[in-house]
């Protein structure tokens, strides 16, 4: 399929990674050959890769965890604000900039001053779609506290993506020290994304609903990856042991289950996970409408992510375009005006004269 949009994919500048080592995920060689090096890359290998794969758009975002990783709010301030600048230069610079847009960096220590940074991206600078909140947001000395987004004063910080009318993406990052240590020293390679960061990921998006965010805020939208961090297989059971008369003071509108927010509200991507029976079990529990292309490059490969998708995933027509674009572009709704917006000819051949050989 030409014409995919892809959501989750990361890019980072060297400051990010004094807050988080990402060479330290994999010996150099096992994650696309140099991990680093990927991440820094916008218009060299990854715009080539885009091309041969049929990847008309990429969403760029900072690279895990970001300022959600500085536990002084004026350092995470400043790494947001300089990584944002920054961004908006990259995909700016690009001759066609509807092939890159941006997800906004935000310190999440202040909700009020993260709503701020997020109205000046959106308003003020170019190139904005939406925002990503990696997880929990670090804070004390000793890196142990953790600050969720479902906080009541988070809601000033809500408020704000709704009336900008932009998606916020939650993403994952690593543990706590005191959680990895009670966790997962003794089976480290179940830390992060075999395991640990679905099931962190998974209860912050639950624990944001079941708080009522979605019910106080009807115009928010928030976006996870990965297939859905295990929500969709896991949705029966959540919405049946969800039980209002167990759980009577649980903020939740009382005539909702969780699933009647997906589509509407909340969202997941491909991101990597390409794997056609997750991929339709999401589609029979979410509906399709719910779910959207994303590779998670350079943590994935962009050949393997699109061939899975171009090539072994057995839906309707309708259902492979909704997923691999049109979703993206009711989402984030940016996306369809300047400077992404752009002439769409066809989902088979790019130019509308001559017919396009792919490599």
């Amino acid at each position: 399929m030409l014409g995919k949009i892809a959501l989750e994919e990361a890019w980072a500048i060297p400051e990010n990674f004094q807050v988080y080592d990402v060479s330290s995920l994999a010996p150099k060689g096992v994650i696309g050959g140099d991990l680093t090096a990927n991440l820094l890359d916008v218009h060299g290998t990854r715009l080539q890769q885009m091309d041969e794969n049929g990847v008309e758009m990429m969403v760029l975002s900072l690279s895990s965890p970001g300022p959600q990783g500085a536990t002084d709010p004026v350092k995470a301030e400043a790494l947001a604000s300089l990584a944002n600048k920054r961004l908006e230069a990259e995909v700016m610079a690009h001759s066609n900039p509807g092939r890159f847009a941006a997800l906004a960096s935000l310190s999440m220590h202040d909700p009020v001053q993260a709503g701020g940074e997020l109205r000046r991206c959106i308003n003020e600078r170019k190139g904005f779609v939406g925002a990503i909140i990696n997880d929990f947001q670090s804070a004390g000395d000793d890196k142990n506290t953790m600050l969720f987004l479902d906080r009541p004063e988070c809601d000033a910080f809500w408020s704000v993506a709704e009336e900008l009318d932009v998606p916020v993406y939650i993403h994952p990052r690593e543990a706590t020290p005191l959680v990895f240590e009670q966790m997962w020293k003794d089976r480290p390679w179940l830390a992060f994304s075999a395991l640990g960061y679905a099931h962190r990921v998974g209860m912050h998006v639950l624990g944001i609903v079941t708080a009522g965010v979605l019910d106080r805020f009807p115009g928010l939208r928030i976006v996870m990856g990965h297939m859905g961090e295990h929500i969709p297989y896991d949705l029966y059971r959540i919405d049946h042991k969800l039980n209002r008369a167990r759980f009577p003071d649980m903020p939740m509108a009382k005539d909702k289950l969780v699933r009647d927010y997906f589509g509407t509200q909340l969202f997941i991507t491909t991101s990597g996970h390409f794997s056609t029976p997750a991929l339709l079990c999401a589609m029979q529990e979410l509906g399709a409408k719910s779910i959207m292309f994303s590779i998670d490059y350079p943590f994935e490969s962009i050949p393997n992510g699109c061939v899975w998708f171009d090539e072994h995933v057995p839906i309707a027509s309708r259902d492979l375009v909704d997923i691999g674009r049109n979703n993206a572009l009711r989402v984030f709704t940016r996306l369809r005006g300047s400077p992404h917006g752009e002439v769409e000819y066809g989902l088979y051949n790019k130019d509308w004269s001559k017919r396009l050989e792919r490599r």
